[in-house]
């Protein structure tokens, strides 16, 4: 349908055909109550195929929307069957309420006017997932102080031009959202940060957060501090990950770091839980025992799998690390692990382990899981480690304790040795500075001599290794 009369939308009720899709292209404006005589296809197909079965009202190069335009729509499952798209509409007019009475599958705004207002979704009852794809989401507008709310479970923004996203761009609370998507693959620049705390409070259901941003590639500390009920978190594009980033993340389920990450801090993972953490596919990321062992040394390697850290698969040889966090996996597991573990015979394993040393190299482990850690066979409290550490710490004190005296006249040699260097390079530099001003202080006589045309006889002779002149009285010449 691609004409321009409004009269469009009354001859649809002398249309009997059931429609699985709709398009309307070039209208000026879509009228209130357009598919009040429009008869849908509603056969019930299986759950399988429903996907693929769907019907859509798409508009493309839509000027304005009237109010109330999906009101009196036949449909009985729309909630889980009708898709609507609005494309390539960039001077679209939102009207207030024109979403009114909708309930839908989806809502897809594509290439359309990026001021979308807030009271567009007015008297809104459902939409399963709202899409909006423009080239640049700088929030959505409100005129009034008027708040309402609508079901709308999962909500996907691309190309967040905003550069600190806050609360203030979300004018209402989103209390159905469960799944926010925010992505920037194409405007310029994009989000660097977001308010945590404020956006926390437009979604307080949030159980899913995905994020992409050219201009994130760092995650920084308790940037996710307020989203305490989050339990799946996916970040792309991440190269860093600072000391307690995930800070009061404690209901995690999976936590994916993307395909990028080449540096974790020694207390990334610090205050937080997770079931699943995947670093799998950041082929980059080149794992140290050094200075990775006590960053996964806090998830306890139990049969049960509390947290499973699941790395790259191609990793041919294994670091004291995976062995530590694999050493009590379940067979069922090893398919999930690298090359170098799941090709390995259990005999092999258990001898390379016992190289690797766990109890020394947990001696230097500040966070370890509370419920203890079983090496070998044999289980120690926390608290023996924590111990041996204080330990450690007091024998260091007492060492300096003992070789106190030592210690002090080293430091005071060091600092009588540090001040006469000083004095040796200020004598140095007075000696410069003096034999500068005296070539300086003859030049300039010279130049007074030669005006005078008077000639001057110059004696040096050395006293005490200094240079005095010797200047005797001035003869003139008579030309």
């Amino acid at each position: 349908m691609n004409e321009t009369k409004l009269t469009t939308f009354d001859q649809l009720k002398y249309i009997y055909y059931r429609f699985r899709t709709l398009t309307f292209a070039n209208y000026p404006f879509i009228p209130s109550k357009a598919f009040r005589f429009v008869h849908f296809e509603s056969q019930s197909v299986k759950q399988t195929h429903r996907e693929n079965n769907r019907n859509v009202i798409a508009f493309v190069n839509i000027e304005q929307t009237h109010s109330n335009i999906f009101e009196e729509l036949s449909l009985s499952d729309s909630s889980e069957q009708l898709i609507i798209s609005f494309m390539n509409s960039p001077s679209l007019i939102y009207a207030n309420g024109a979403l009114s009475k909708l309930s839908c599958y989806e809502l897809k705004l594509s290439n359309t006017n990026p001021k979308i207002p807030i009271e567009f979704f007015s008297n809104t009852i459902s939409i399963y997932h709202l899409i909006i794809d423009n080239p640049s989401f700088i929030g959505f507008l409100s005129s009034s102080s008027q708040a309402f709310t609508f079901q709308i479970p999962k909500m996907s923004i691309k190309d967040v031009s905003v550069r600190s996203l806050q609360g203030k761009h979300f004018p209402i609370v989103f209390s159905s959202t469960r799944e926010l998507t925010l992505e920037n693959y194409h405007a310029d620049g994009g989000f660097r940060t977001f308010n945590s705390r404020e956006l926390a409070q437009r979604f307080p259901q949030l159980r899913t957060l995905t994020i992409f941003s050219r201009s994130i590639q760092h995650i920084t500390k308790r940037m996710f501090e307020y989203f305490t009920q989050l339990e799946y978190l996916r970040l792309t594009g991440i190269t860093t990950i600072e000391n307690e980033a995930f800070y009061n993340l404690h209901h995690l389920k999976e936590l994916y770091l993307g395909k990028h990450i080449l540096r974790l801090d020694p207390y990334a993972f610090l205050h937080m839980n997770t079931k699943f953490l995947y670093l799998n596919e950041s082929l980059d990321f080149q794992l140290n025992d050094d200075r990775h062992f006590c960053v996964f040394a806090q998830f306890s390697p139990l049969t049960s799998v509390k947290t499973f850290v699941q790395f790259p698969q191609h990793l041919d040889t294994c670091s004291c690390t995976i062995r530590y966090l694999y050493r009590h996996l379940d067979k069922s597991w090893m398919s999930t692990t690298p090359d170098c573990y799941s090709n390995s015979s259990l005999y092999i394993l258990s001898q390379e382990e016992r190289l690797c040393y766990f109890e020394q190299r947990l001696l230097q482990c500040h966070v370890l899981p509370d419920e203890g850690i079983t090496i070998f066979g044999k289980h120690y409290n926390v608290s023996y480690f924590y111990q041996r550490q204080i330990f450690k710490q007091r024998r260091h004190l007492t060492i300096f304790y003992e070789h106190r005296l030592q210690i002090l006249f080293g430091v005071l040699a060091f600092v009588v040795s540090l001040m006469v260097l000083i004095c040796i390079i200020r004598q140095c530099k007075q000696r410069k500075a003096s034999t500068y001003r005296h070539l300086n202080r003859l030049l300039n006589r010279r130049q007074l001599a030669g005006n005078d045309q008077i000639t001057m006889d110059i004696i040096y002779h050395h006293t005490n290794d200094r240079p005095d002149i010797l200047l005797p009285p001035p003869t003139t010449t008579k030309v």
